[in-house]
């Protein structure tokens, strides 16, 4: 018995150092340096930007710059700032996402914690990035005549350009690729396609300045409801994309005669009287009929009020009259609220508190069944977030797109990850959200003290449009 109970003892300790040995043996993970995790997810998200000659204002390729702007890194990081990618959570999937995943910024922001360590350069892991296969030329490359200098007075150049491609004949575009000429310059490029019964408009506004292209803040300017120009989107580019191909089988048909407005955000920081730019689009062509890509165009109502109470004086700034004198869309602005089913009276009178949450909306009954492909938004400086919901309300409620922090320095189009299929019947609203609480400061860095706006092709006016693109099912 007293054998046993020793044995039993010994099988008892020896149990209990096996489990402490255990213990010791899984030690916890080393922290995060920047040679063994972080580099790589810099290398993933940020250096398409954040690279000599860049659009950053600094590179993030040289480990001491790394260091030094740790505490900036983990600022941005943890308030989700950059990447910049304006869908929030709320919204689908979409394609190329520019986001980290909560597995990458807990490592970015373990590592500034724990003094932002450099590590061994061996620790760094070979790149996951997969070999590209080689790019195939473009069927046509569109060209500006002479390369454009973009206006230093102003921080932010929007500059648009009128592109023919010579298209004698009805032709489907399956993808393109957008070269920009000075990435230190340009920070996104939008292609829109205008229709042969508005080429003669685009020809005039091309001519109205001098040098290359026109002027274009908010849009091309060039009819723009009535051109369905949201609907009427070829693409965009910004820094970290490739370029688009649609959907085997799908193409967006360019009429005979056809035209691209190139609008170009030009970021001009860090030009010299020198700089200059001639941005490139490729297009791929298919003549034979494909199943055409098509377009919704959504729009609200824009009635943004000063702060306080409503001025009587026509002649003041914070009064609608002040505004509708200053823009060329007055018609639009007036003619929206009767497919709204709004009133201008019941934005003059209703309570705005301070002015910097006022939102307005408009709803659209879809009349025929479509298969989403991908949505966009659209508002100038004063925006403050923007939402595209199907059925709102109501138990069927979708969110196809939420940009809950508005940036108009950072927009674009948006490709779902996966089609998402909307009924006939089925109504889709456009939500945006104002902030004119306050004096913020316009492209050309002066400032713009609250006043009334409405719809207008100008910066200090504003808009509220969205688009969804989409094939029949």
């Amino acid at each position: 018995m007293r054998t046993n109970q020793r044995t039993l003892g010994a099988s008892i300790l020896a149990g209990i150092v096996l489990f402490v040995s255990g213990i010791v043996v899984s030690q916890p993970s080393p922290p995060p340096t920047y040679y063994s995790h972080v580099a790589a997810i810099l290398e993933k998200h940020c250096t398409s930007c954040h690279t000599p000659g860049g659009i950053a204002p600094f590179s993030l390729e040289d480990p001491q710059t790394v260091v030094r702007m740790a505490p900036a890194i983990k600022y941005v990081v943890e308030n989700e700032i950059m990447p910049p990618w304006p869908p929030g959570p709320q919204s689908p999937s979409m394609i190329g996402e520019r986001k980290l995943s909560p597995q990458e910024k807990e490592i970015i922001l373990t590592w500034v914690n724990n003094g932002a360590p450099l590590g061994n350069p061996a620790d760094r892991p070979p790149s996951a990035a997969p070999p590209r296969p080689p790019e195939r030329q473009p069927d046509i490359l569109l060209k500006l005549d002479s390369p454009y200098r973009p206006n230093l007075a102003r921080s932010d150049d929007y500059r648009c350009f009128l592109l023919d491609p010579q298209l004698s004949t009805d032709t489907f575009v399956t993808g393109y690729r957008i070269y920009p000429g000075d990435k230190k310059l340009v920070h996104h490029v939008i292609l829109f396609v205008i229709g042969p019964q508005f080429v003669r408009d685009a020809e005039a506004k091309d001519q109205s300045e001098p040098g290359p292209g026109w002027t274009c803040y908010g849009g091309p300017g060039v009819s723009t409801m009535n051109a369905n120009v949201l609907g009427d989107s070829l693409g965009f580019w910004v820094p970290g994309t490739d370029g688009t191909d649609f959907p085997k089988g799908i193409g967006k048909l360019l009429r005979a005669g056809s035209r691209i407005i190139m609008q170009v955000h030009y970021y001009t920081r860090q030009a010299t009287p020198e700089s200059a730019d001639a941005t490139t689009v490729g297009l791929y062509l298919a003549r034979e009929n494909l199943t055409p890509l098509q377009g919704i165009t959504l729009f609200a109502p824009v009635e943004v009020r000063c702060p306080g109470p409503y001025p009587n004086d026509p002649t003041d700034p914070c009064h609608r009259d002040y505004a509708l004198a200053r823009t060329e869309l007055a018609f639009v602005a007036n003619a929206i609220h009767s497919v709204c089913n709004t009133t201008v009276e019941y934005f003059l009178n209703r309570d705005i508190g301070d002015g910097s949450a006022q939102e307005m909306h408009c709803d659209r009954i879809l009349r025929q069944d479509v298969l989403a492909l991908g949505i966009t938004g659209h508002m100038h400086l004063r925006g403050k977030s923007l939402q595209i919901t199907a059925n709102p309300g109501t138990p069927q409620e979708r969110v196809l797109l939420s940009i809950p922090r508005w940036n108009f320095n950072w927009q674009g189009a948006y490709w779902f990850q996966e089609p998402i299929v909307l009924k006939a019947g089925e109504r889709v609203r456009l939500s945006c959200v104002y902030d004119n609480s306050k004096t913020i400061l316009g492209p050309d860095r002066q400032p713009m003290p609250p006043r009334y706006m409405t719809w207008g092709e100008g910066t200090t006016d504003e808009m509220c449009l969205g688009g969804i693109v989409f094939v029949r099912p």
